[in-house]
């Protein structure tokens, strides 16, 4: 390559210049000399070593790394000089642990021209020539130890008169020092501290050749490197005046007009829109905004423009129709430190150029913040979105500057940052509209790496870490038949449409109390289709779901995948949910083939295990609020709650047409329908409902609790709890099942805001139900522990429904004397100490519950003791019960951890 040389070719005084310079612009500066064996390496390959092989053009190689990539004698390809800017963590943190800068060094990999296709890789403008090489990962060391990398798309190289540099798209920072030294550690941390989100670039000026680089099928050169990186982030302005026919639209509608009825508040209106929508502004110019000068990390995009004969200006900007959603205070709109803010949900931008769209993405939220109420100004944060090509019908000019552009963005996401757009006056009236036009005078859009991971259509597999969480779903996934899908604890998944998860393998969906993985649509304008089982190959492991979220489903399918808001399972039975909730799924969509069922799970000839979940707002058009089981199915569903779920038939779940299956240990309250407010049954079902409440339910037209359809099934209950009893089922006539050992009392539901619908201790329910000695015990399908985490048969017999009573209620029922056991001290912080009597006459056993009734501690001492020590140093401070057994009496204590 023909560069400017360094070292030895500019005079002392230009380069003290060139350091003072761009001191005052870089963060941080590198030298990399030959002779002080550094420095940069370019060259062609024939195929014979290592490299396939590879020839540049006018000069320029096709391969470039620094030199120690090639040449086993060099250290790296430069050391940091004095010049620190913006990195003072960076730099205290050197010198506490004992370094130098000379120490911290840098590598650039290998990388290469790509294509090398004229136009889109390489091209001239004028006297300058530029081309790109792919990809760039720079690792920083310090003293032979990974420190950090910086990754990006590429790295730019221009030569021109006086001009032989290379300049890079923003990198991503990683910190790669985890098997360093502790020292090392602690200045990588530091170093991503000073970072914060920003992100560096980096221009290399190159010398001369110095020296030739031969052998291994290469045929190239050495350069001296000077370095300089600058922090930033990249982003490009826009700006969107009334006077250009540019800005948006926002409004309130009555209804009348294309969009259904939507009123904001106070100065925050419902409905946004770019000024263009529906030929509100009919100009074919108007839009949201166009770019403006002042780019930076967008090379590729600003030298495309001008290739081919395009302005800036020329790339404007469309904003698709969004709203505030719910409209919910608190959570879509409200009032922080004094400002009005709200949320405008499901915005889809789209890029054009000469009026063709060549570029879209997605922002799920627009966060706008009433900054000044004088001149009506409001700034503008958005979430982040994937930029997707759809230039394929567009001018091949056009598509060269998408894919320019993409080329900048890299594995960026794209937000939008408006510091200004302003009030301008009232909008045109009609069509049920009454608005405001604003004006886009400041802001930007910017490329970031939030942590966020986008899935496009296609199929999936391995692994969905929580470390690239969340998962926005683009389109409709399918797992294939014999590959699996693992998610992570605390790992969320968002689809950002109506696109179903199809699984024809097995998916691992495990999480813990703690950290629980949520399924949900990524933003209130719009729901997502749920997982499809149909037909699944019963060669695949089970597909388990524990410790899951699901909501905002909708049954969206064709034919018989239009139900189940959630799940649609047909033909397959392996399938296990556990500890889960269902809220706010639907199946809404009427079908002329089928009717519209189960708001959350619809099942047909399946039978799953569902365990230990709770159901709650889900609605079906037609049958089955919450679980449909239909045509051969015969799931068990064991210890879970349905409330306030409503659908026209089956308020909770409905048997139709040999629906069959075990239903034990569930409440069923305060469910909705017209027929069979908590179950309904059709067509010779016969399912098992046992040991459960069913209570509080309404129907409109008949069978508050349960109804039979015109066709007689023959259901049997059992050791339940069933309001009106079997003389209050909707069309009893049609019962022909068994009614055996059930009672008809009010299950004194408690007021316990964390676990809904939980008997209280003076429950008819406690300690009647089903005996363990009978032959609908079932356990195999019984949990060790209720919802609210007590035992299950606590007491020597089995609760009636989905809780069990509160063991602390349970302890003071039978509490006798306990001046007969001391426990000290009382707070404790480390170690509890219990002695008394008690212990001393006789053996005894030891438990601690928490105060929601679990079970923490058990111990039984081998022989007698007199005192007795428990460790609780490792417990989180709160209120904790003493448990102690001795024959068939109960001794509790409550003591408090500090």
């Amino acid at each position: 390559m023909k560069t400017l040389k360094i070292t030895t070719t500019i005079t002392a005084t230009l380069f003290m210049l060139f350091l003072v310079t761009s001191s005052l612009f870089a963060q941080l500066e590198f030298i990399g000399n030959y002779e002080d064996g550094m420095g940069g390496a370019g060259w062609d390959a024939d195929g014979s070593g290592p490299e396939p092989y590879g020839n540049g053009h006018g000069g320029v190689f096709y391969y470039a790394a620094s030199r120690d990539y090639v040449d086993a004698s060099a250290t790296c390809g430069a050391q940091m000089t004095n010049i620190i800017n913006g990195f003072p963590a960076f730099e205290q943190t050197l010198s506490d642990n004992g370094y130098s800068v000379d120490q911290v060094t840098v590598k650039f990999a290998l990388a290469n021209l790509g294509d090398d296709q004229e136009g889109i890789d390489y091209f001239s403008l004028g006297n300058m020539h530029y081309c790109n090489f792919y990809p760039i990962v720079i690792t920083m060391e310090l003293d032979g130890e990974a420190l950090v990398e910086a990754t990006g798309n590429y790295l730019m190289y221009k030569s021109g008169p006086g001009v032989r540099e290379f300049e890079s798209g923003y990198l991503k920072i990683n910190n790669i020092s985890g098997s360093s030294t502790e020292p090392v550690q602690n200045v990588a941390n530091a170093f991503v501290g000073d970072m914060a989100s920003e992100e560096l670039t980096v221009v290399m000026q190159i010398s001369d050749n110095v020296a030739n680089v031969t052998g291994n099928g290469r045929t190239g050169a050495y350069t001296d490197v000077f370095c300089t990186f600058e922090k930033g982030l990249p982003e490009m302005p826009l700006q969107g005046l009334f006077s250009d026919d540019e800005g948006a639209a926002a409004w309130d509608a009555d209804g009348t007009g294309p969009e259904p009825y939507g009123n904001g508040h106070g100065n925050m209106v419902y409905y946004v829109a770019s000024v263009d929508y529906d030929g509100i502004n009919p100009d074919p110019e108007a839009c949201l905004g166009h770019f403006i000068e002042g780019s930076q990390g967008f090379l590729n995009t600003l030298l495309q423009l001008q290739y081919r004969g395009f302005e800036i200006g020329d790339l404007k900007v469309k904003m698709g129709l969004c709203s505030l959603g719910p409209d919910v205070e608190g959570e879509d709109w409200g009032n922080e430190n004094g400002l009005e803010w709200l949320n405008e949900y499901n915005n889809t931008f789209v890029i054009e150029i000469g009026g063709e769209p060549i570029l879209e993405f997605l922002q799920d939220t627009n966060k706008m913040t009433f900054i000044n109420p004088a001149t009506g100004t409001w700034a503008i944060e958005s979430s982040v979105g994937k930029v997707y090509d759809i230039s394929d019908s567009a001018s091949a000019n056009a598509r060269f500057v998408a894919q320019s552009f993409l080329k900048d963005m890299g594995s960026h996401s794209l937000k939008i940052e408006v510091s200004n757009i302003s009030y301008v006056g009232a909008m045109p009236g009609g069509n049920g509209r009454t608005g405001v036009w604003y004006e886009l005078v400041a802001g930007a859009f910017v490329g970031v790496h939030e942590k966020a991971t986008f899935i496009p259509e296609g199929t999936v597999s391995g692994t969905w870490t929580v470390d690239n969480s969340p998962y926005y779903i683009e389109g409709p996934v399918t797992v294939e038949n014999n590959q699996t899908l693992i998610i992570e604890p605390g790992v969320r998944v968002a689809p950002r449409g109506a696109f179903p998860i199809t699984v024809q393998g097995c998916v691992i969906s495990e999480g813990t109390a703690s950290d629980k993985i949520m399924f949900t649509a990524s933003n209130p304008n719009i729901t997502w289709d749920g997982f499809d089982f149909d037909a699944t190959p019963v060669s695949n492991e089970t597909s388990v779901f524990d410790h899951c979220v699901f909501q905002y489903g909708r049954a969206q399918g064709d034919g018989a995948l239009n139900n189940g808001g959630t799940f649609a399972i047909r033909d397959y039975d392996n399938i296990e949910i556990y500890n889960s909730t269902f809220r706010h799924n639907i199946a809404d969509i009427e079908d002329n083939t089928y009717y519209t069922c189960g708001g959350a799970i619809a099942l047909w000839n399946a039978s799953p295990f569902i365990q230990k979940c709770i159901f709650y707002d889900n609605y079906a058009l037609d049958y089955a609020g919450a679980i449909l089981v239909y045509a051969g199915s015969s799931p068990v569903i064991s210890n879970c709650l349905f409330y306030e779920n409503e659908s026209k038939k089956g308020g909770s779940l409905a048997f139709y047409q040999n629906g069959n299956g075990i239903l034990i240990d569930n409440t069923i309250a305060n469910n909705y329908s017209n027929y069979g407010g908590g179950l309904y049954f059709y067509n010779q079902s016969y399912p098992e409902i046992i040991n459960s409440i069913i209570w509080g339910n309404s129907a409109i037209n008949s069978g508050n609790q349960v109804y039979f359809s015109t066709t007689a099934s023959a259901p049997g209950f059992f050791y339940n709890d069933i309001e009106g009893g079997e003389d209050g089922f909707g069309g009893g006539n049609y019962f022909q099942g068994e009614y055996l050992d059930n009672i008809d009392e009010d299950p004194i539901f408690g007021q316990n805001e964390d676990f809904p619908y939980k008997i209280s201790e003076e429950s008819p329910c406690v300690n009647i139900g089903v005996p363990d000695t009978s032959s609908y015990y079932y356990q195999q399908y019984q949990p060790e522990y209720c919802l609210c985490g007590f035992t299950r048969d606590y007491g020597g017999r089995i609760d009636m429904g989905a809780y069990e009573t509160d063991v602390v209620s349970n302890i003071n029922n039978k509490l006798i004397d306990n001046n007969d056991i001391f426990i000290y001290p009382n707070p404790v912080t480390s170690i509890l100490n219990v002695s008394g009597s008690l212990i001393e006459n006789s053996n005894v056993s030891f438990e601690i519950f928490n105060f929601i009734g679990q079970k923490i501690y058990d111990y039984v001492p081998a022989t007698q003791v007199s005192e007795f020590k428990i460790d609780i140093s490792d417990y989180t401070a709160g209120t904790y019960i003493l448990k102690l057994t001795s024959g068939d009496k109960i001794y509790s204590e409550i003591f408090i951890k500090q």
